[in-house]
């Protein structure tokens, strides 16, 4: 990624300790917090596409998901609802969209909402944030429409998602991503828990960081446990890389009885009888969904989901420090109270995550510009019902929005699923998934080097603990499906194959041959 000249940067001092080369402490302002804190509010498939981008050479592999995000490009138009559906799994909004528009350096801008309506608009009322989808009365809806935003006060006192505090504010942080408020006890504190109490073996660095910076940054969040000295000593080079989450086995954690059926669909599995690692599975497009429901679900939301069971390292201290010094998000505080993730609207999956939720779309208001004097009425769109626009009419008209999975005629406000119902595939231990065809199976064989008498295919169910398991798995491993699954395959005797077996016998006939000769 280019750095323009004109780049905003947002700035840190490191406290750097000159003999190991390490970064002891780091002192920032909200703007350099705010970025960091926006890394949590993140998609995990906007992670994987912008570490694709970032990196095209040697592209840091966060478990499977850069398997997964791969798998929707590849993927045909045809096997999802509607061509929105793959662009919304590629593109996946996040709730804070709009709260990351103010941040000093985003690397994940977004254009705004946009809206498009059919020439019938006056009669359908039916708008979409997608030309590509279908009004009832047939028509595509490709005619933007003006939307007139609600105007929100901003709070010069709060950051983007710090609360309180002065703009003056300063914060100190850790090598691994410990925020605090910065106070002289404090700073002492850590300094004689890192063993640097004698300050005269410590020297100062002030840098400016930009978007290639903050991209490398993120990098190193997921592939190492000091990343502040990953990114700004060591430049964030390949050597200086820890790959601190692959060789890890996710800890499941116990299975509870629950009051409702824990069945929720059926995978079969194709396994490997020498060392019952499980190559592929066969499957419907539910469980493929649950798979592409993990883009959508933030990087704070996959912690959460996780649980304590599992140590994330920085990551762990990351998401702390923002529960401690981050402002409540009003859109989402209502939903979220009983929930670990919220999605935003029409993002819901034929089967989701436990603890996730989807916002129910808001509503919206048609109005007519009064001051255009066409025969042809200019419309626009507001969320705010008691706006006193300029308009000819004196009712704020309301309108629905289209779920864009909906397809033909169904005009649906709420529509389950991304992918076309009663189709198949196959999803490989590191979650590539690839549409079900003739030959894929004997394909994948092939490539495996695997020959047919070496395996089995077992049936397994899987609940929402093995959803949960799974996402872990995802985000730790680069064997997502043997290490979230492996304990529920049935573990079976091994047997030689047949040729081997008469060779056996053949040699133990003339052996006794032999020995009567010799006798």
């Amino acid at each position: 990624m280019a750095e323009s000249s004109g780049e905003t940067k947002v700035y840190l001092r490191l406290v750097i300790d000159e003999e190991k080369n390490k970064v002891v402490l780091a002192e920032a302002g909200k703007d350099f917090v705010d970025v960091l804190f926006s890394f949590l509010q993140l998609p995990m498939g906007t992670i994987a596409r912008l570490f694709k981008k970032h990196n095209k050479d040697h592209p840091v592999s966060v478990g499977c998901f850069n398997n997964l995000y791969t798998s929707v490009v590849d993927m045909g138009i045809d096997n999802f609802q509607t061509e929105a559906c793959k662009r919304m799994l590629l593109c996946p909004r996040s709730v804070s969209d709009v709260q990351c528009q103010r941040l000093k350096v985003n690397i994940n801008p977004t254009e705004g909402e946009k809206y498009f309506k059919c020439p019938s608009f006056s009669h359908c009322r039916l708008c979409s944030n997608f030309s590509t989808t279908r009004c009832r009365c047939g028509n595509l809806m490709k005619e933007g429409i003006h939307y007139s935003q609600l105007k929100v006060a901003d709070n010069m006192q709060n950051g983007v998602f710090i609360s309180g505090g002065g703009a003056s504010t300063t914060f100190i942080i850790t090598d691994d991503l410990e925020v605090a408020v910065k106070s002289t006890g404090l700073v002492l504190e850590r300094l004689k828990s890192l063993g640097c109490a004698d300050v005269s073996k410590l020297g100062e660095k002030f840098v400016g960081i930009g978007s290639k910076e903050v991209l490398t940054l993120l990098q190193c969040v997921f592939s190492s446990n000091a990343p502040l000295t990953e990114t700004f000593l060591n430049k964030g080079s390949a050597q200086g890389l820890t790959k601190s989450y692959e060789t890890l086995r996710p800890c499941m954690e116990e299975k509870k009885d629950e009051a409702e059926p824990e069945k929720v669909l059926t995978i079969n599995a194709v396994v490997r009888n020498q060392d019952m690692k499980i190559l592929f599975v066969e499957c419907g497009e539910d469980f493929v969904e649950l798979l592409l429901s993990f883009l959508a679900v933030s990087l704070e939301s996959v912690l959460e989901i996780s649980g304590n069971s599992i140590t994330f390292g920085c990551l762990a201290n990351l998401c702390r420090s923002f529960k401690d010094l981050s402002v409540v998000n009003e859109e989402t505080k209502a939903a979220s109270a009983d929930s670990k993730g919220v999605l935003p609207c029409f993002y819901s999956f034929q089967v989701q995550l436990p603890g996730i939720i989807t916002l129910e779309p808001p509503v919206y208001y048609r109005f007519i510009y009064s001051f255009v004097n066409k025969p042809v009425p200019i419309y626009a769109l507001t969320r705010d019902s008691n706006k006193i626009p300029y308009y000819r009419n004196d009712k704020l008209v309301p309108v629905t929005l289209v779920d864009p999975k909906s397809h033909g005629n169904d005009h649906q406000t709420h529509c389950s699923g991304f992918l076309k119902k009663e189709t198949q595939f196959t999803v490989s231990d590191d979650l590539v998934i690839t549409p079900m065809s003739s030959c894929s199976t004997v394909c994948l064989l092939k490539k495996l080097q695997t020959n047919a008498e070496d395996i089995d295919v077992q049936e397994i169910d899987i609940s929402k603990a093995e959803a949960v398991d799974l996402l872990r798995a995802s985000l730790l491993t680069s064997c997502a499906l043997s290490s979230a699954l492996g304990d529920f395959i049935a573990k079976k005797p091994r047997k030689e194959p047949l040729c081997q077996t008469q060779l056996r016998r053949s040699q133990r006939k003339k052996q006794k041959v032999n020995d009567c000769q010799a006798s």
